[in-house]
């Protein structure tokens, strides 16, 4: 491929700006749906008293899941061997942007190993559908601090929308997605669109990682009591887990209405050193990753491109009050940049195509997790830089503390969590021009610990509108 620098007519990924984050919610609500029956994964069959002793549970990597039966220690039952669990549920669906629906989804529990899950679901909707699946928590059989999770997904919607390019004759000269650009200059289009993802984690012998794979931690109703992991102290050598990943992708995404494919193919090489005391709600210390993405443009990719970032969370705790059973600020600061952003060359006979990741592999704002009362992707560009504070007010309130459903449901605590985020994105990464003209918003999320699961639905206002988003886990770190 010959490179060069230019700024002339841009032929750009077609990837919508809309499509990755709505098939997350997707998938996420499924999750949701399908782990809140999780059977075995709640309290017994009758409720325990509000005074009940901590109990011991496990926390996994990546997702937050239930504690098995029993202790687990590098992924091997101690004791009585963990029962083979599987349920399958149907359930009705809705989501604003792609309408009603009926799905069907399973959960695996202990089939490949003691501490492995395996999620699948099916949905379907008017013109819509979507499949998706993964492998949580399995742990290479020769070296058990490789935990591998795989995920694939296919799916179609109808009328998406996209922030990208710069064909719209309404605004001519303007690149859709970009600080300056108008709300209202997106495009519409079906969208099919599929992916895999080769997740793979190497847990460093360092730190409280050094003896123990997964870390045991006592909870008391959600609430961190003592455990394995960190947060005191800052050092990676001593304290917390610091993990390896490496992420082999690819993804085919297609605008139907007259528009090519594009499809994006490479790997997602990052470290991360998870210095808190418990990854579902941490209530202090700190979490930092550093990571570096490269399609090269093999395997029928639509362009090479190359992506890096950073990104640190701090949790402080202010301890409990008359209301509340813990108060915590989290902040978190994000960042991205791509230096392959204006480089071109001329592919599969088309000119001047630019090497630019598709938006949610690169810097953009909007959606579920940053600045989350704009549209998904509404803003994309070379760099990006974002901004959140929250302050998580863990309730003493529970009105469902002795819900059970016969031993499947156990909702742990509620939680108001009042936020802000400000951020921009920009044609390159100065620190300067991410500071001016920075886009904002506000809300307020009610959040709950299911099942040893953290589900969030949060309400934000911006200057184009507001948003509703719901999914799992909180908004960062993002996992």
């Amino acid at each position: 491929m010959r490179h060069s620098v230019r700024r002339k007519s841009e032929t750009m990924f077609l990837y919508g700006g809309g499509i990755s984050p709505w098939s997350r919610i997707f998938s996420g609500c499924l999750l949701v749906l399908l782990l809140l029956a999780s059977p075995g994964s709640g309290r017994a069959e009758e409720p325990a008293p509000q005074n009940a002793a901590p109990t011991v549970a496990e926390e996994r990597l990546a997702l937050e899941l239930p504690a098995g039966d029993g202790q687990q220690v590098d992924g091997e039952a101690a004791g009585k061997k963990p029962q083979k669990k599987l349920l399958t549920i149907p359930f009705p669906f809705y989501n604003a942007s792609i309408g009603p629906g009926v799905g069907v989804g399973f959960v695996a529990q202990g089939y490949l190993q003691p501490q492995a899950v395996t999620v699948g679901a099916a949905l379907m909707g008017a013109g819509s559908y979507s499949i998706f699946m993964k492998e949580l928590n399995y742990q290479f059989p020769w070296w058990k601090r490789v935990i591998l999770e795989p995920d694939v997904y296919l799916g179609k919607y109808e009328q998406i929308k996209s922030f990208s390019g710069s064909t719209n004759t309404n605004y001519v000269g303007q690149r859709a997605g970009s600080n300056e650009s108008s709300s209202d200059n997106y495009r519409r289009s079906d969208v099919s669109d599929h992916w895999v993802n080769l997740v793979t984690k190497f847990l460093l012998p360092i730190g409280q990682g050094k003896d123990n794979v997964f870390p045991k931690l006592v909870l008391d109703r959600g609430l961190f009591v003592s455990g394995d992991t960190g947060g005191d102290v800052w050092n990676p050598f001593t304290s917390g887990r610091t993990y390896f990943e490496v992420v082999p992708f690819e993804r085919r995404q297609g605008l139907l209405d007259n528009y090519p494919n594009s499809k994006t193919a490479g790997i997602d090489v990052g470290l991360r050193y998870e210095n808190t005391n418990f990854r579902a709600n941490p209530t202090k210390g700190s979490m930092q990753r550093v990571w570096f993405i490269r399609d090269w443009g093999a395997l029928g990719s639509t362009a090479p491109w190359s992506v890096y970032g950073a990104e640190y969370a701090k949790y402080i705790s202010i301890g409990p009050s008359d209301r509340a059973r813990e108060r915590t600020f989290a902040l978190d600061i994000w960042t991205v940049n791509c230096p392959t952003w204006e480089d071109s060359s001329t592919v599969d006979g088309v000119q001047n195509t630019f090497h630019r990741p598709p938006a949610y592999k690169g810097g953009s704002l909007g959606g579920l997790s940053r600045l989350r009362a704009y549209d998904a992707t509404r803003y994309n560009d070379q760099a990006a830089l974002l901004y959140t504070l929250e302050y998580r007010y863990l309730l003493n309130y529970n009105p469902l503390k002795d819900v059970t459903m016969g031993g499947k449901l156990d909702v742990q605590w509620f939680e108001l969590v009042p936020f802000a985020e400000l951020g921009r994105v920009a044609p390159s990464w100065n620190l300067d021009i991410l500071h001016k003209s920075m886009k904002s918003d506000f809300g307020v999320g009610l959040r709950a610990m299911v099942n040893n699961i953290t589900i969030r639905l949060d309400f934000a206002v911006g200057t184009e509108g507001y948003n509703t988003q719901m999914f799992i886990g909180h908004p960062f770190p993002v996992f």
